[in-house]
């Protein structure tokens, strides 16, 4: 299980959004896989489920913690838009379920 436990929205002189930031923590039984890569695997599996980045995407990094192994963390700048506080929250309860129903 892979649990969203940080959310970061930047915003731009203008108040709109410009960047989400977020970081994702595995359960302890998911950090003693020996295949540390399968993390970031569901992690970029699950948000590519949700159309944020092909809808409003800029770029994407997608960053496994180097001292701490359990925890990926996501920053998605986004183009010139209207997004909302509704609209990331709608994305970040669908990031969450797409996570959950992860087959890995």
């Amino acid at each position: 299980m892979i649990n969203i436990v940080h959310l970061n929205v930047h915003f731009n002189d203008e108040r709109r959004i410009t960047a989400v930031e977020i970081k994702l923590k595995a359960i302890p039984e998911e950090k003693e896989n020996k295949y540390k890569h399968n993390l970031v695997a569901r992690v970029s599996a699950a948000f590519f489920a949700t159309t944020l980045f092909t809808d409003n995407g800029a770029s994407l990094k997608t960053i496994l913690n180097p001292k701490r192994e359990d925890v990926v963390d996501l920053y998605i700048s986004l183009k010139e838009n209207s997004l909302n506080f509704d609209d990331v929250a709608k994305f970040v309860n669908y990031l969450q379920k797409e996570l959950d129903n992860s087959p890995f």
